[in-house]
Parts: C-alpha cells; sequence; structure tokens
C-alpha cells in the first residue's frame, strides 16, 4: 500500500461521485464487484460415539455430518479397511446404508452382529480429508441367566454367610437388586449388606435369616431387561453355643489392593467385614485428612465414594473393622490418573510463502503418545517433501504453496482413552482489492490528527508503500497525520501484492478550531444573591451549524416559561435568588459539526449553619449528663462552635439559657445539673456568617432533690433600730424544698449566739461578726469530691493484664478535701461473641472488682483478667470522707488466652485392648477453640514409652482408643487447643489400668421372643458394651414342686437364647444365673412365662394312691376270679346235647328260600337281629353296583366331580365286609363294629 500527493483528512464526506455496484451478498461486499465464493476444507459437525452396544432387534446407526465447500463425499472404514468391502454379499450389501447428502451409517439389525467392529468416518473435498474418532459398534444378545442346580446354604447361628449372585457379563454392566418372591427388598443393614460385586454379605447369621427364596435381580439398561437367578435357600441351624469372634474383612479379598482413580470421576473403595458382634466400618487416610465435602459414606459405611477425584486425592485409605473383640484393618493404595485431555488443534487459513505451526497440546496421565495423519494417512507413510518437521508434538510446515491446502489429524491415546481432532490448514492466494471508495473527502480542524482509511483485501495482505515522513501508514491501510494548519490537498493510496496492484485518492480539508475567548469565573455567594456568567467563544465562518450550551453538573441548563431561576442571553447566563441546591459546576460549551470548546465555573452558595439532628442524652447522673448530636449542613463555611442551651422546667420552663459552647469539632459536651430539677437541652452551630437555628429540644431529664452544696451569698446584717439586727442573703441553686436557715452571731465578748428562720431581732448590741450556713431537709452532706477523672483509657498489655489512664484538670476545690487516691471498678460482662444478657433477667448483675491506687497517680495496671472476655470500667477519685461521682463508662475485651481444662474426663473399658473416652468443653475456653490434643503412651519400669498424639476438631467430644497392650497401663493427657496455643492439662498426671472384665452383664432390656407349645426364645440387650459373658439359664416349673433346673449357658454378645423341652400350657419361672467377683452364684434377672398348647391329663393324687385302697381292691379282684373259676367248672359238669340236631338246624337256615328276589339274610347264632339286617342291606348295595363302581373309595354322597371331569373326593380309611359277602362295604359299614 502507498499514499501519495497532497496530505489531510479525517471526516469522510460521503458524495455525489461514490458510485458502483452493491453485492447481495453481504460483508463480502466489494466495491464494483463480487468476491467469488470461499472455499472451505471439509469440518466434522457430528461424529459417531466412542462405543455402540446394540441388540438383534436394534438397528446399528453411526452419524457422521461435516461442513466444507466444495460439497463433501462420506466414506466408512472397519477395522482400517474400506467399508462397506466388495467382499460382503448381497444381502449384506442390502442391509447396508449411508443416508443420502449425508454420512450416517446405518446397519440392519439382522447384521449388526456379523459386522461388528471399528468404525471410523471420512469426509473429503479438494481441500482435504477430515476423520472422526473410532467408534467400536458391539452386538450382544439379551443376557439370559445359565440353568443351574440351587444347592441350599445351611449354616450354624452366628456363622457368616455369602449369597453369590454372578449374573452374565454385558458392555454395560448391570444393577443388581435383592428381592423375595414377593419383589420385596432384602432388609439390608450393618450386619446384612450388598457389595459392589452384587453378592449378599452376613457378617453373621440369625436363625430369622431363614428364608428359601433369596432372589438376586439384574438389570440391563441396554436392552432394558431384568432377569432374576433362581431362588437361594438360606437355613439357618439354632444353636446354644454361639461363641463371639472379632472381625475379618472379607472384603477385599486382595491382602494390598491397589486403584487407579481418573480425574474428575468418583472412586469407590469397599470393606466388608464378617464377625460377631456385628462390626462397624470407619475410614480414615493415612497421613492426611479426609477430602472435606467429596468424601461420602454409604452402604452403612462399607463404602467410601470419593467424588470428583485430582491429584490431591493420591495416597493411602484405611478402613478398620472394629466390635469390641479386635479390630481388622485394610489399607488401599489410591493413584490419580488422568484421561487424555486434548485442546483445539490451532488452524486456519494461510498464505503461500510462510510456514505455518499446527500445536496439538495434550494431557493425561499416563503421558499420552501423540501420532499425526494428514488427509487420514499417517505421516510416516507419507513421502517427505523436506518442508514437515515433528517437534516437541507440533507439526512444522515450511513455506506453504498454493496447493498444501490439507486437514491435518492429531491423535493422542494411552490407558485411559484416545481423542482425536483435526485441523485445516487452507492455502489462499487472491488479487488485491481496495474497499475504501475513490475521490472520498476529509475535513478536519486545524492542531488535530488526520486519519485517512484505504481499507483492502487480498491473499497474502497487501503490503503498505508509504514514501512520505510527515505521516504513519499502518498496516490494514489507514494513514495517520499529524496536528495540521489551516491547508488542505489530495493524497492518494496505493495497495499491491506479489501479482496485482490498486489505489484510490483522497482530499482533505482543514478548518480553523473553535476557542473560548473569555471563560466564564466562579463565584461564592450568600444565599438570595443573584450570579451572572459570561462566556465569549469564536468559531470558523464556514462551518455551520454551531451554538454555544449551557450545563450545570453535565446536564443542560434550560429556560422556563414559569420559572426565572435561569436565564440566557448571548453568551450570559444569569441565576436568580441563588439557594443551596443552585450550587454546583456550570460549564459553557462552544460547538460545530468537527470539534467543541469548554470552560468550567464554580457557584458556592454560603450561609448560615443548618439546625443539629439528633441530640441525645446519655448516662445521666444525680449531677452531670453528656449529650451528643449530629452536626447539621455547614452550608460551605465551617461550623466554629456549638452553643448548648439549657431549659429548667421547674422554675424557669419554657425559657432557653445559654450554658456551654464547645469546639465546633466536639460533637458531645458534659454538663453538671443540680438537684431537685427538670432539664431538656438543645444545641445550635455557629459558622462565620452567624447562628444558625436550633436544634428540636431533647428528652426530659430529672434529677432527685439533694443536700445543698454552696453558702448563700451577700450575707448581711444591720439594725434599723438600737435593739435588732436585720440579716439579708441570697440562695444559689435549688437543692430542694427549704426548710430554714441557720445563722449564728458572735458578741464583743467572744460569745456565741444562735438563731434560725427567715428572720428575726435581738437587743442591742455592739459589733457583730455573721456566720454564714443553710440546713435542708436531707441534713449535711459530706464534703466528698465534686471532681472525676477524665480521658480515661486502656492499653491492653496481654490476655490477662491492661493498663489504665486518666488524668484530674478540675480544680483542687473541687476534691473538698485533699487527694487520697483513686479506684478503679471493673465488671466481666461474658465471653466475646456471647449473646449480652437480656434486661430483667432474674440472675443477679455482676459484682463489679476493685483496684485501689493511693496518692497521686495518672495510671495503674489492673491484672488477673479472664481471656478473651467483655469488660467494663470506671474510675474515681476519693479523699478522706468518700469517693466522687464516676467517670464514663470504658469498654474493652482481653485477646485470646491459652483454654482451661477439660472438664469431665471418663474412661470405659470396652475390651482387653480397646478404652473409650468421653470428655466436655473447657469451663474457661478463654478463646475460639479449634480442636483437642490427645497425648497417650505406655509406661513401664525401665522407661516411659513414646507417647502417641491424635488432634480432633473442637465438636469432637469422644474417642475410642484400639489395639492396646492388653492389661497395660497408659498415661493419658488431654489438652483443649486455641489460636494461642495448647491449654493446661484436662486430667493431670492420670496411670490407667484396664480393669478386669465384668462377670456379670448389664442388661438394658430382657424379653420374650417366639413362645411356642416345648420352647421359648429369650432376648436381650446390653446396657453398656461388654462381650464374650457367658452365664447360666435355668427353669422351673409353678404347676409342680420341684427345684430349678439348667437349660445351658448363654453368651452375653449373642442376644438370644432358646429354651427347650419344656411341656405345653406350663407355666415356667427362668432366671439367668452368674458368678460374681467372689465365685458365688448370683441370680440377676427372673421372670416367668407360660407355654403353648394343652396340658395333658396326669392323675389325680387321694385316697386312691393310699395303701390300705390298694389292698382292698387287690382282695376283692382274687376274690372275683375265684367265683369264675368255680363257675366254668360246674358249667363243664352240667347236661349234654346232640351235635346231629345243631347240624340240622343250620342246614334249615341254609335251605330257607329267598323272597320277592332279593337276597336272604344271614344270622349268626350269636348275632342280634338289627345287626344282621344292616349287614345284609350293605351286601345288596354293593352287589348292584358293578366292579368299576367308585363306591369302594368312599360313600356316595362323597364323589364329586368338576366341569372337565376330573374326580374329587376322599378315600376311605377302613372299609369293613360281612362275613360271607364278596363285594366291598356300604358307607354305611365304613367304621368298624365292636
Amino acid at each position: 500500500m502507498g499514499w501519495g500527493g497532497g496530505l489531510g483528512g479525517l471526516q469522510k464526506n460521503s458524495g455525489g461521485s461514490q458510485g458502483g455496484l452493491e453485492c447481495l451478498g453481504g460483508p463480502g461486499a466489494v466495491w464494483g464487484r463480487c468476491p467469488p465464493p470461499v472455499q472451505q476444507p471439509p469440518e466434522l459437525t457430528e461424529a459417531p460415539p466412542e462405543q455402540l452396544v446394540v441388540f438383534p432387534s436394534d438397528d446399528a446407526v453411526l452419524k457422521c455430518a461435516a461442513s466444507g465447500n466444495p460439497p463433501v463425499q462420506f466414506r466408512w472404514t472397519r477395522d482400517g479397511r474400506p467399508f462397506p468391502s466388495p467382499s460382503l454379499s448381497p444381502a449384506e450389501l442390502a442391509g447396508v446404508s449411508v443416508s443420502p447428502g449425508g454420512g450416517t451409517l446405518v446397519i440392519n439389525a439382522s447384521l449388526a452382529g456379523r459386522l461388528q467392529g471399528r468404525f471410523r468416518c471420512e469426509a473429503t473435498n479438494a481441500l482435504g480429508t477430515a476423520l472422526s474418532p473410532e467408534s467400536r459398534v458391539i452386538a450382544e444378545t439379551p443376557p439370559q441367566w445359565p440353568k443351574e442346580k440351587v444347592t441350599p446354604v445351611q449354616v450354624e447361628e452366628g456363622d457368616p454367610v455369602v449369597l453369590p449372585c454372578e449374573p452374565p457379563p454385558s458392555a454395560v454392566p448391570p444393577r443388581i437388586y435383592w428381592l423375595n418372591s414377593r419383589i420385596v427388598h432384602i432388609a439390608q443393614d450393618a450386619r446384612v449388606s450388598m457389595g459392589q460385586d452384587g453378592f449378599l454379605y452376613f457378617a453373621n447369621a440369625q436363625v430369622g435369616d431363614s428364608h428359601p427364596d433369596y432372589i438376586c435381580h439384574a438389570h440391563y439398561l441396554g436392552p432394558r431387561t431384568i432377569i432374576q437367578k433362581e431362588p437361594l435357600v438360606l437355613r439357618v441351624t439354632p444353636s446354644n453355643s454361639v461363641k463371639s469372634r472379632p472381625p475379618r474383612l472379607v472384603v477385599p479379598r486382595d491382602p494390598q489392593p491397589t486403584h487407579v482413580a481418573l480425574r474428575g470421576e468418583t472412586l469407590v473403595l469397599e470393606c466388608i467385614a464378617e464377625g460377631l458382634p456385628t462390626p462397624w466400618v470407619w475410614w480414615r487416610r493415612l497421613n492426611a485428612p479426609l477430602p472435606p465435602g467429596r468424601a461420602v459414606l454409604d452402604n452403612f459405611n462399607h463404602t467410601l465414594r470419593l467424588l470428583n477425584v485430582s491429584e490431591a486425592d493420591d495416597g493411602d485409605y484405611e478402613c478398620a473393622a472394629t466390635n469390641g473383640l479386635g479390630t481388622a484393618r485394610r489399607s488401599h493404595r489410591v493413584t490419580e490418573h488422568w484421561a487424555v485431555g486434548l485442546n483445539r488443534v490451532s488452524g486456519g487459513r494461510a498464505y503461500p510463502g510462510p510456514g505455518r505451526r499446527l500445536d496439538c497440546q495434550v494431557g493425561g496421565k499416563p503421558r499420552p503418545r501423540v501420532s499425526w495423519s494428514l488427509n487420514g494417512v499417517p505421516i510416516d507413510e507419507l513421502p517427505d517433501p523436506g518442508r514437515r518437521t515433528l517437534r516437541d508434538g507440533a507439526l512444522i510446515l515450511s513455506r506453504l504453496e498454493p496447493n498444501d491446502s490439507m486437514v491435518a489429524q492429531c491423535e493422542a491415546s494411552n490407558s485411559h482413552g484416545r481423542l482425536l481432532a483435526n485441523a485445516f490448514v487452507y492455502v489462499v492466494e487472491l488479487p488485491v482489492q481496495i474497499l475504501t471508495p475513490d475521490s472520498a473527502l476529509y475535513t478536519v480542524v486545524e492542531n488535530q490528527t488526520a486519519f485517512l482509511h484505504c481499507r483492502a483485501f487480498g491473499a497474502p495482505a497487501p503490503t503498505p508503500a508509504l514514501q512520505d515522513d510527515r505521516a504513519f501508514a499502518f498496516t490494514n491501510g489507514s494513514l495517520r497525520l499529524g496536528r495540521r494548519r489551516p491547508l488542505g490537498g489530495a493524497s492518494a493510496c496505493t495497495r499491491a501484492v506479489a501479482h496485482s496492484n490498486a489505489s484510490v485518492s483522497a482530499r482533505l480539508d482543514v478548518r480553523a478550531a473553535t476557542r473560548i475567548e473569555v471563560p466564564p469565573q466562579s463565584v461564592t455567594a450568600k444565599k438570595g444573591e443573584t450570579v451572572t456568567f459570561t462566556c465569549g467563544a469564536t468559531w470558523d465562518p464556514g462551518l455551520e451549524p454551531r451554538g454555544l450550551l449551557w450545563l450545570r453538573d453535565g446536564s443542560p441548563v434550560l429556560e422556563s416559561a414559569d420559572s426565572d431561576k435561569f436565564s440566557v442571553a448571548g453568551d450570559t447566563l444569569t441565576v436568580a435568588g441563588v439557594d443551596y441546591p443552585d450550587q454546583g459546576r456550570f460549564r459553557c460549551r462552544a460547538w460545530t459539526r468537527l470539534d467543541a470548546a469548554e470552560a468550567e465555573a464554580e457557584l458556592r452558595v454560603v450561609g448560615r449553619p443548618g439546625p443539629v439532628q439528633d441530640v441525645q442524652v446519655r448516662e445521666p447522673s444525680e449531677r452531670q449528663v453528656r449529650l451528643s448530636w449530629t452536626p447539621g449542613e455547614e452550608h460551605n463555611s465551617p461550623v466554629e462552635k456549638f452553643v448548648v442551651e439549657q431549659e429548667e422546667g421547674i422554675f424557669s420552663p419554657g425559657r432557653f439559657e445559654e450554658v456551654l459552647t464547645v469546639p465546633g469539632v466536639q460533637p458531645w459536651a458534659q454538663l453538671a445539673l443540680s438537684p431537685y430539677g427538670r432539664y431538656r437541652f438543645r444545641v445550635l452551630a455557629v459558622n462565620g456568617y452567624g447562628r444558625g437555628e436550633p436544634s428540636a429540644p431533647s428528652a426530659t431529664v430529672s434529677t432527685d432533690p439533694a443536700a445543698p452544696e454552696r453558702y448563700p451569698m451577700g450575707v448581711k446584717g444591720e439594725g434599723n433600730e438600737t435593739n435588732n439586727l436585720v440579716i439579708t442573703w441570697q440562695v444559689r441553686g435549688h437543692f430542694g424544698g427549704i426548710w430554714g436557715i441557720l445563722g449564728g452571731f458572735r458578741g464583743p465578748g467572744g460569745i456565741w449566739g444562735a438563731w434560725d428562720g427567715f428572720g428575726g431581732s435581738w437587743g442591742d448590741f455592739g459589733g457583730f461578726g455573721v456566720p454564714r450556713g443553710i440546713f435542708w431537709g436531707f441534713g449535711e452532706t459530706p464534703p466528698v469530691p465534686l471532681v472525676y477523672p477524665e480521658n480515661v483509657g486502656v492499653e491492653i498489655l496481654n490476655s490477662t493484664s491492661v493498663r489504665v489512664t486518666w488524668s484530674l484538670s478540675r480544680a483542687s476545690s473541687d476534691l473538698r478535701g485533699h487527694l487520697r487516691g483513686y479506684r478503679v471498678l471493673y465488671w466481666r460482662d461474658g465471653w466475646v461473641g456471647e449473646h449480652p444478657r437480656p434486661p430483667g433477667s432474674p440472675e443477679p448483675p455482676p459484682q463489679p472488682g476493685a483496684l485501689t491506687v493511693p496518692g497521686e497517680a495518672g495510671g495503674a495496671l489492673l491484672g488477673a483478667l479472664q481471656p478473651w472476655s467483655r469488660y467494663r470500667l470506671q474510675v474515681l477519685v476519693f479523699n478522706g470522707r468518700g469517693a466522687g461521682p464516676p467517670s464514663a463508662e470504658i469498654r474493652f475485651h482481653t485477646p485470646e488466652g491459652v483454654p482451661g481444662p477439660p472438664e469431665e474426663l471418663r474412661v470405659e473399658r470396652l475390651g482387653d485392648t480397646a478404652l473409650s473416652l468421653e470428655w466436655r468443653r473447657p469451663r474457661h475456653p478463654n478463646g475460639v477453640l479449634s480442636g483437642f490434643v490427645l497425648q497417650y503412651r505406655l509406661q513401664n519400669q525401665s522407661e516411659e514409652g513414646i507417647p502417641m498424639e491424635i488432634l480432633f476438631p473442637p465438636g469432637t467430644l469422644n474417642t475410642t482408643l484400639a489395639r492396646l497392650e492388653p492389661r497395660g497401663r497408659y498415661r493419658l493427657e488431654l489438652r483443649a487447643r486455641t489460636r494461642v496455643g495448647e491449654g493446661f492439662l484436662g486430667w493431670g498426671d492420670l496411670g490407667v489400668t484396664p480393669v478386669p472384665p465384668p462377670v456379670l452383664p448389664v442388661l438394658g432390656t430382657v424379653g420374650f421372643g417366639e413362645v411356642g407349645e416345648d420352647f421359648t426364645e429369650l432376648r436381650w440387650t446390653l446396657a453398656q458394651p461388654q462381650a464374650n459373658i457367658e452365664f447360666e439359664v435355668e427353669y422351673m416349673s409353678k404347676t409342680t414342686e420341684e427345684p430349678w433346673r439348667s437349660s445351658g449357658r448363654a453368651n452375653s454378645s449373642l442376644g438370644r437364647y432358646r429354651l427347650g423341652d419344656l411341656r405345653p400350657g406350663t407355666s415356667y419361672r427362668v432366671q439367668f444365673v452368674g458368678r460374681n467377683h467372689s465365685g458365688e452364684r448370683v441370680a440377676f434377672w427372673e421372670s416367668e412365662v407360660h407355654t403353648n398348647g394343652t396340658l395333658l391329663p396326669r392323675p389325680a393324687g387321694g385316697f386312691a394312691t393310699e395303701g390300705w385302697f390298694i389292698g382292698f381292691v387287690s382282695a376283692a379282684v382274687l376274690l372275683l376270679l375265684l367265683l369264675l373259676i368255680l363257675c366254668f367248672i360246674k358249667r363243664s359238669k352240667g347236661g349234654k346235647y346232640s351235635v346231629k340236631d345243631k347240624e340240622d338246624t343250620q342246614v334249615d337256615s341254609e335251605a330257607r328260600p329267598m323272597k320277592d328276589e332279593t337276597f336272604g339274610e344271614y344270622r349268626d347264632g350269636e348275632e342280634k337281629a338289627s345287626g344282621s339286617s344292616g349287614r345284609s342291606l350293605g351286601a345288596a348295595g354293593a352287589a348292584l353296583g358293578s366292579d368299576d363302581s367308585l363306591a369302594g373309595y368312599g360313600g356316595s354322597a362323597d364323589v364329586q366331580f368338576n366341569e372337565d371331569g376330573s374326580f374329587i373326593g376322599q378315600y376311605s380309611g377302613a372299609r369293613g365286609t360281612a362275613a360271607g359277602s364278596s363285594g366291598p362295604a356300604s358307607p354305611s359299614a365304613a367304621a368298624p363294629l365292636d
């Protein structure tokens, strides 16, 4: 670019010579032509995901979109080879498609399983090729749990249990739930919990855990499927011999687990323990605290989550499980890594000739490996033209040529992933075009800098060619001209590149500058005066429009028709009747379209000061009061003094009199009052222009009556006759109701006489000496001092001492005697930051401390104060008769100190190796507590052990010391801390010896759980932690006289005992029996229980058990036997009968014919008729039925059929048959006869 010809120009005038064609393309418009379409290398706007999991019912859709000019063409690769490949069958090719006009790849669901792999999208046009990151396509089948034979899990009560889950693997891990067959979640707590692996862990099994339906459910989010494992059966056998055991960690299984945590993500550490009693888990970070706000405990403390992992989280984390019997620990080593981080690679348009550097800024741990590709081809596979260099991960291109346009890819990878970024280099070469119109006119005033513009477009950027030392050309084509005088001329601009050039011309017109010849002058005026400002200005005669404008504090001054406050006439501004709101800075501005000139003046309005505000009465007492106020407006004249006026409402109401004057810098005053008065006060300010208006009267202050303090004035005695004396006086002040005047006189002989009243007359005397005196209704006032110390100050020396200083400036006559010393009174109002005690509190006010300082002194050292406390003090002066009024109250607080000892340190033994400590905050914290320090060490006879130190935050008031030496003796030292340091010992020189284990457990609640017919279950809780204390369970029946029987031994840690071998429906007494320290058997609990069921009958006692009754019955039975024997003998010797007759009788009976085609009756000689008839009917019923009849399975009334013909009935348990019958018995004969 170059400028030639005359120099000048600031403002461009658009004239008719500026013609040309406008391009409708917007910002690319160039005078006279439109630029050609801009080419753009391909740039990806949408890329496929890093991983895509598809299922048989889903198509694989990989999206890819890009922008560019010329239009972009899309290609896909699979595992580094073009896709679709010619090796695919026609059916497979039909199932693969790319969206028309775009790059989205769609693979049919039926082919996704065979065509899974790593896919990449390529977007190409004439300027290069852009690549997408690799996308891994994974095809999965719907998850199914393999068939397996489930074996019941059977354990004894108290044993640990692990129920496995092991769902089918998937690219996206499923969510695990444990439910029962009723779709109810398995209750979890510190004893039963699910691990990160999905297993269900029982720290110790209980009888209530027995269930046949522990079902593991796996929820797969991808296919939206929930599958369940075969139900697991858990059987827990009750046992009364359960033994407590220390904790054992079952998760993690690795004795030294290590974890790699990715920065910004969440790390999960897990510890699950088994033991009895149930262990509780706690976490800590070795050598550092857990990160606050980012460490979260879940799953009943079994899981520690570290949120938003950072580099500072590297280290060891320890979990500990304890249950009073021991502690199990496991340390987790955490190493922080971070995935690849890749900033956008710098690229863009370039021009032929200079080089270009492409920086690929990456980060990660481990350090990523960086590789470069050009248009999708690795740089190692391209021929090297000698103009490409790799340095520190950056690609350096030197000596660009027009055909070097490309798209470069930077790919960074480490063990946690990979990232890819595209950067295009577009080498552009365009002819120069000047965008500024030709023959532009610039107008400028003298002594101003002019800028002539010459905007141009071209590639590479056009270079200037300046040959004038009086101007400076910018790289954008603008020309800067220094301060110019009134002249003008023409200039030319030339812009050129290697292969083209162009030029335009411009004209410069220089005008005279606007000036203020007569500036306005500042004015100080009294309120109500009229002020005039004058401003004379000159302009260039050829510049129009122009004018003069007045402004006040930046806002234009305008005339108003309804007010004559401001009036403008030519170059003058008049302000009438100035008032305080009118003051400010007035500015006149002379302006043209090219420049402006300004001048400023200030108007100050002065006057008497404004009224004083907010008069307050403070610290009123019997003889003095303190006033304070807020000064009013000074009105541009400083206040010289304040005048205090007083109204006495009893003797001169409504009349204010001037009583005191204080300097203008002192907005307070101390006033002396007289007894028996009612006062109001007002204050007015005075400056150089007079007195201001008085303030509003203050609140009324009343004083009580008191004895007089002043003698009467003007006491005179004069006789008007030879035998009298008239005495007159004036009372100074008012002190209450006057009772009288006490006077005395002394004659020439030196003898005193006395009188009282308000007047009197006596005999003829020569000369009189008249004393003076007044007495009042309150008696004489003791001559105590009237003065009080002033300028009282406090200097803080340390947390318990301060230095108090004062001065005594009143007249010595106000001491009313000899100065004996000073007295410092001080009160403690509480701790710093503590809420003050509300008014009317029932607590008595604090008693002041006193420090007496004898003689004349100006200060004293006040010690033995409480640190971190609020104090107030006053100083009094005293003489031989008493102390005078106190000084003004001074408030201060002492700094922090070391705290006092902690309160009530209590130590309790939890086991052979654990102690529990509990304490309270110090009674005297002496500051803000920052924590507690506990030191403990093991002592022996040879030397003291190395002390162990633990720091606690201020809110912690208890802890547990574990892993101690069994039966060891320890020394504990507990101190509180503030910012100043550590305080006093909380327990001094304490020796702690673990007490011997208790022999009797301390039970909290005891009750009966389940009660059956022959058993009951006892349940209890411990009132304090006690483990493995055994005792006996004894019982006895209440319905029989039997002694106590032992059922077995129970363990206190188990919390339950099953008492068996009981009788149904029986009441029992149950007791727990142990041995005390002396070895004696002691019953420490007893109760009653009644079993379910019915009591079996037992023979009742009575005379049946007596011996005589048994002998009598035995004799009767023996006699009866003898009689029977005799009877049988006699019968055997009786008459004879014919066998033939007997047989005939039987034949006749068998030959008897049947009537009415019915079965004949069969009758035994010894059967009854009714019995034989019933048997016959039964036989007949059976004969009428077929062999397949259902009557054989029961009565006909019991036979039922469903709608589908299925049989419903009951089988008869016994079917009797008559002798000689062949069919089954009838229902009426189902029960056997006796």
